[in-house]
């Protein structure tokens, strides 16, 4: 039997589950990712699938953590021109755009300028940049046409998916072309001076496989509005003009070009072979954490190899994947700036089995080795080993109560090589140290009747320091240098959380409850500490303290007849930062608890008769603060309350071509969001054809 054919038994197996009230689909399958067809399951459920939690595939309703799962018709409607801009209508999910192309993604506050606090992958494998542990959005080499979804997890999920997901994860997953045909392009066109095309298309290898090409071409402008005080504490430029922070340049034409490519291979009935390869480079205006403005160039390369074998002994993985990424100033009249090549080579090895048919486990080692460059002084590298070793256990107590718990053990090996500047206070022998890291999740989920869903869990993750904050940033100076420190300790998050979810079939709608509390040990910033040297002194990252967090958050969605859907969402949230006194009133450019709103409130409204297919999000933020740093010290800038809204309409002029008019911060021409540059509106549009 082939794994296609049996992916259709375990699909009739599945139905026979649910028609006996299993409140897990583990009975039935131990598959994942790539082996698993996503939309056969999702038609079959009428809602998304997922294998992210567990291993094993399980209904979206049904998952032991608080999962959020957009889909690709919401990702199409949604109207956005890139991943952030799809993720900003999600409930719980923070942005803050600094530049076109720029956008801090996080999940329940916690957002800043390269924020570092949540997880990114593409169909599992990690794509932020370690460097500096965030994410640049738009050097991603996936295109919007090529996912077929995207999970929200919300909280610490380390146990689960790997270090660094202390905030949450954003699991990107795209189409599989052994079951997804997907052929499409798009060509876009708009303000500011927009002009992009992309697209995607699936190939048959004959019987042995499928290969899925994809890439996308964009350029843009960046916001005309005003640049804010600069650090010398002039006041910023215009488009015209040359602000300070931008190399003595003046806002540049936004770039990006990407392409990947994704082919499945069945080698024999039971066994898999995945490979991927992708390119992108990016050139964008951004804002640092530093807060200043700058331009960057971004390159990346990846290629991943995965194989996957059911087995008498479980469905047993193996991956092995290769990320290349490099930093470098995007305005090639700079004579200095920082330049980080940072690869990443990781190697995974997994079983998921069953033992009786209550009892499903996972078993996992990996290997991660990561090394970059040091900037702006040259001639080093700061690089770390970890060994990892985790372990989960679903026992699906009776039909309707089932319990997850899984650990996962880190062992780093941080280490240093090359030169070091003459008045520098280390050694390289100083990065002689190890680091050894606990996480967990533990989750309980009791389907207390067909329409309501209790899920309580308790987790711990852990962030590491970034490579930048351990040493490998360092701009030396006679008299006064800024740098990384090798005894950085990691910051640990723990989280409590209580969620309900009922149905109202009366009114064809979902409502979400959920009350947390979240704790944060030892929380980094990229300034903060000072150690003198002989005439001088080296400002340095630091550990500044602790921060506590109590939110609640609603959620709902729905549709009425079969024209219109809806969704609500709300959050209240506060946060209460114990920093130590250096770090109080946000002086080492880090403050979570004056700078995350209060309230967040998001809506969305959409309607589809015959050609015509419409939606509007709106988003309300309550009164906020954001950093600025000015030459000084550190300001509080306030941001007043706002209301932003976006909007698609799209006509299908035929059965294979669609036109799309899409709005971005549509109220004002321009808008004050942070403290940087304000947001503009955007409109554009979309030319869509399949094939």
């Amino acid at each position: 039997m082939t794994l296609h054919a049996r992916s259709k038994s375990r699909a009739r197996c599945l139905i026979n589950g649910l028609a006996i009230g299993a409140s897990t689909l583990i009975a039935c399958s131990a598959a994942r990712a790539q082996s698993m067809d996503y939309g056969s399951l999702e038609q079959l459920f009428g809602e998304p699938v997922t294998t992210s939690a567990t291993g094993s595939p399980q209904r979206a309703t049904e998952v032991p953590v608080n999962m959020t799962i957009v889909t690709a018709d919401e990702i199409r409607r949604s109207g956005a021109r890139d991943i952030p801009g799809v993720l900003r209508h999600v409930g719980g999910v923070d942005a803050l755009q600094w530049a076109t192309n720029d956008t801090d993604v996080s999940i329940r506050g916690y957002d800043q300028a390269y924020a570092a606090r949540t997880l990114v992958l593409i169909d599992g494998r990690q794509v932020y940049a370690d460097f500096y542990g965030f994410v640049p959005w738009s050097a991603l080499p996936v295109e919007l046409s090529a996912i077929r979804q995207i999970e929200i997890v919300k909280g610490p999920n380390s146990a689960l998916f790997g270090f660094n997901a202390v905030g949450g994860v954003i699991n990107i997953i795209t189409t599989n072309p052994r079951y997804d045909d997907v052929n499409a392009a798009s060509v876009s066109a708009g303000t500011p001076g927009l002009a992009e095309v992309s697209g995607v298309a699936t190939f048959r290898l004959g019987k042995i496989g499928a290969l899925r090409l994809s890439g996308g071409l964009q350029s843009d402008n960046d916001f005309g509005t005003p640049l804010p005080t600069s650090p010398g504490g002039a006041p910023g430029a215009d488009s015209g003009g040359p602000p300070t922070g931008l190399g003595g340049s003046s806002r540049m034409e936004n770039d990006r070009a990407e392409i990947d490519a994704s082919a499945a291979f069945a080698l024999r009935d039971d066994v898999e072979l995945d490979v991927e390869a992708s390119h992108s480079h990016a050139r964008r205006n951004e804002m640092t954490p530093g807060q200043s403005y700058s331009i960057s160039r971004y390159e990346t390369n990846s290629l991943l190899a995965r194989l996957t074998a059911d087995t008498g002994a479980g469905l047993l993985k193996f991956t092995a994947y290769h990320n290349w990424i490099a930093q470098r100033p995007g305005d090639t009249s700079q004579s200095v700036g920082i330049s980080f090549h940072n690869q990443v080579n990781v190697v995974q090895g997994e079983d998921v089995f069953n033992l009786g048919t209550d009892h499903t486990f996972r078993v996992a080692l990996e290997y991660r080795h990561n090394t970059v460059n040091t900037s702006i002084y040259t001639g080093a590298n700061v690089f770390y080993g970890v060994v990892s070793a985790s372990g989960m256990w679903n026992w699906r107590i009776t039909p309707t109560v089932s319990l997850i718990d899984a650990v996962r053990f880190d062992r780093l090996s941080l280490g240093r090589n090359g030169s070091v500047p003459s008045n520098y206070p280390f050694t390289n022998s100083d990065w002689n140290r190890t680091i050894n890291e606990i996480s967990f999740n533990s989750g309980l989920v009791w389907k207390a009747d067909d329409p309501d869903t209790l899920r309580l869990s308790a987790s711990r993750g852990v962030q590491l320091p970034s490579l930048a904050n351990l040493g490998a940033l360092i701009s030396d100076s006679s008299f006064f240098g800024l740098t990384g420190v090798p005894t950085l300790r990691p910051t640990a998050v723990t989280n409590y959380e209580l969620t309900w979810d009922r149905d109202v079939a009366s009114l064809a709608a979902r409502l979400r409850v959920s009350l947390f509390h979240q704790h944060s040990d030892d929380l980094i910033a990229v300034s903060g500490g000072t150690i003198a040297i002989p005439g001088g002194a080296y400002s340095t990252s630091a550990n500044i303290g602790d921060s506590d967090a109590n939110g609640l958050e609603l959620g709902a969605n729905g549709r009425i007849g079969e024209e219109w859907r809806w969704s609500l969402s709300y959050r209240a949230e506060i946060i209460h930062d114990r920093f130590l006194p250096f770090a109080a009133g946000g002086l080492t450019l880090t403050d979570f608890e004056h700078t995350a709103p209060h309230h967040v409130a998001k809506a969305g409204i959409g309607w589809t008769q015959g050609n015509w297919e419409t939606d509007a999000y709106l988003g309300y933020q309550s009164n906020t603060s954001s950093l600025q740093q000015t030459m000084s010290g550190t300001n509080m800038i306030p941001i007043g309350a706002y209301v932003s809204v976006d909007a698609r309409a799209a006509y299908r002029l035929t059965d294979w071509a669609t036109l799309a008019i899409s709005g971005q911060n549509m109220l004002p021409s321009a808008q004050k969001q942070t403290s940087g540059a304000a947001v503009e509106r955007q409109v554009f549009a979309t030319l869509s054809v399949n094939f």
